[in-house]
């Protein structure tokens, strides 16, 4: 069954389920109890937007560093002419979750993670050779704030800085991981969905939402909603990067000031690039890019510099969850391993 809330219920709803999705066995029901809704609203409202195309999905958001994996953001200076072949061969990789095309010298620009034992470098370098293309690295070094949580009323991102713990990497066993792989599945629109992500786990469901609840805040960063932005009339984003001057406290001082900033979803201290010597990386969104370009002129006075560039999306090439331990990837390497012996 689909339903329609009035706005303010349904804004306050997206609201919910993009900050945390209970972790409990009837989590419709609890949403609905805090929101003062029926549960059969809850979910049918949920049913309405994926049926929409809004809502992306319901899952888990692990951090890879914790669970054995290297991740950079990628940039790329690709000529016009080699732009879908290059394409071609950087979504093709199991890993790569978002690929877009910006507008800057450095237009190409994707993130991906690999397990440890296969390597970052290693696995850029096949990707070079398979590309043809020069592929840079900016490793992230600090992370001051993750998270989108769209206001479907403001037409922008509303979210708070939230400080996540300096943990050890984790040692998983084989179950384990299956834990960690049913968690990152879509979460069922169902009334009783975790029991169904406890089938995939083979385990038992109040085995599962332990497990989750015990990780929540480390290996699980969030157990959220994600929607997709522009069909919510979040039409505006960019990718705004920083040229902080000064010593480590300073680049944290101000990543720690521009994370305050609701508008700012994401934002990391990053290894800089050749000829590109920015360090602090945002992203920002709004109901159109013109909206985005006037926040970043309100936002470098909270960061105290006037040297930033505004690399505005030109085209997004691909948007997914990340997905760790799968044999997707195993299958990539092995295939262009041969690949490149042949």
């Amino acid at each position: 069954m689909s339903v329609k809330l009035p706005p303010q219920d349904e804004n306050a709803l997206a609201i919910a389920v993009q900050d945390g999705v209970p972790l409990c066995a009837h989590p419709f029901d609890e949403l609905g109890r805090r929101l003062e809704l029926q549960s059969s609203d809850v979910l049918g409202q949920l049913r309405t937007w994926s049926a929409e195309g809004k809502l992306r999905e319901i899952s888990a958001v692990l951090e890879g560093s914790l669970l054995g994996y290297e991740s950079a953001l990628c940039a790329a200076a690709v000529p016009e002419q080699d732009l879908l072949r290059v394409i071609d061969v950087v979504n093709a990789h199991p890993t790569v979750t978002h690929n877009y095309l910006r507008d800057h010298p450095y237009n190409l620009w994707f993130t991906i993670a690999v397990p440890q034992a296969m390597g970052l470098d290693e696995t850029l370098a096949r990707l070079e050779r398979s590309a043809d293309a020069r592929f840079f690295p900016a490793r992230r070094t600090r992370t001051y704030k993750v998270g989108v949580n769209f206001d479907l009323l403001a037409g922008e991102n509303s979210t708070t800085a939230q400080d996540l713990p300096d943990l050890a990497p984790l040692d998983l066993s084989a179950r384990q991981e299956r834990f960690f792989r049913a968690l990152q599945t879509p979460l069922p629109l169902a009334e009783r969905p975790f029991a169904a992500l406890a089938d995939l786990a083979e385990c038992r469901e109040e085995e599962l939402l332990e497990f989750a609840r015990w990780h929540l805040g480390g290996a699980i960063r969030r157990y959220v909603a994600t929607f997709r932005q522009r069909r919510l009339g979040v039409r505006g984003n960019a990718m705004v990067v920083w040229n902080v001057s000064g010593s480590g406290e300073a680049l944290d001082e101000a990543g720690r000031r521009l994370a305050r900033a609701p508008q700012v979803s994401h934002c990391y201290a990053r290894e800089s690039l050749p000829g590109f010597p920015y360090t602090l990386y945002s992203m920002v969104h709004g109901p159109d890019d013109a909206s985005c370009r006037d926040l970043v002129v309100r936002l470098a006075s909270i960061v105290g510099t006037d040297d930033y560039a505004v690399l505005v999306t030109k085209r997004e090439l691909k948007k997914c969850r990340l997905r760790y331990f799968l044999s997707e990837l195993e299958r990539w390497w092995v295939h262009d391993h041969e690949h490149l012996m042949a």
